[in-house]
Order: structure tokens, then sequence, then C-alpha cells
């Protein structure tokens, strides 16, 4: 609960509820629920069934994160976890990855400038005549994606400036 309050939602509450099942079934002898609520006075309810895509995002890091550090990993892959954020929880939830990145490599697989910007390396995939392709960007190449991403197509000289600010 207290990276689902780093993450903007004060009121957190979340529960697992674990229920033995009749019969042994492929995925065990239990039946497993994660009850989320975002709002202080109401009853945790079912996850998929109240949170918004944004709360699921934030519900999904702080659960892979706390996993991954309690599981020593060594790699976790992010892809697009930050849908349905952005702004000052869209920073929060890069500030987590990068923090996560300290024990484990951690590869991100994002849209958001606030979070690409707290990589240490960060790489474009892109698709040439039908084949994916990566390529790791220079620190000049990085300031234009990250523009990019700020402002479109056309960077402005406003974006690269923002860009710089978020690359620090």
């Amino acid at each position: 609960v207290q990276m689902l309050v780093q993450l903007g939602i004060a009121e957190a509450r979340f529960e697992v509820e674990v229920e033995p099942t009749q019969e042994l079934t492929q995925s065990g002898a239990d039946r497993i629920r994660y009850m989320f609520s975002a709002n202080g006075r109401l009853a945790p309810q079912p996850v998929e069934k109240i949170a918004s895509g944004g709360e699921i995002s934030r519900v999904m890091l702080s659960l892979k994160a706390l996993l991954a550090g309690r599981m020593k990993l060594p790699t976790i892959i992010f892809d697009e976890i930050d849908t349905g954020v952005s702004g000052r929880i869209a920073d929060a939830m890069g500030e987590i990855i990068a923090e996560m990145s300290q024990s484990m490599q951690v590869i991100d697989i994002t849209h958001l400038p606030q979070v690409a910007s707290k990589s240490g390396d960060h790489f474009v995939v892109y698709k040439n005549e039908g084949v994916t392709n990566i390529r790791k960007l220079s620190k000049a190449e990085r300031i234009d994606e990250i523009a990019k991403m700020l402002s479109g197509s056309t960077i402005t000289d406003a974006a690269r400036k923002q860009a710089k600010i978020l690359l620090g």
C-alpha cells in the first residue's frame, strides 16, 4: 500500500483473498482474488471490476516491484506498465522503475517521457520494410526522442528544452 500512496492513491486499500476450492484445479487448490479500493471509505472489491486503467497500472507496478525485489530476479520486463497515467504519477512510476534498476536489469517499454527520461540507456524500436529493429540512442538522439514524446512528430525548441530538463 505504501507504494500505491507514492503513486498517488493516498487512501489505497489492497487485500488478497485466498479461498480454498473443493477440487484441485490447474491453478492449484485455492482461488486467489485481489481486492482493491482507491477510496478509504469503500470496502475493497475485485480489482478487475473497480479499478481504472491507471489504477490497474499502479497496482501492477507495485505488485511486480515487491515480488521482483523479494524473489531477487535478475531481469524484469515491463511492457507499457504505465498505461493510463501521466504527469506527476508517470514521474513517480519512472522513479520506482529506476530504483528497481539499481538491483536488477529492467527493460521498460514506454511512450511516456517522464518514464523514459529516468533510464540509464535508451533504445528505440522501429520497423523498416516489415522488419523490427532496435537501436541504442546517443545523448543527442535521446534528447530528440524525448522531445518527440512530448510534442509529436514535429520537434519544437520548447520540447527539446523540456527534454533536457527531464534528462537532468
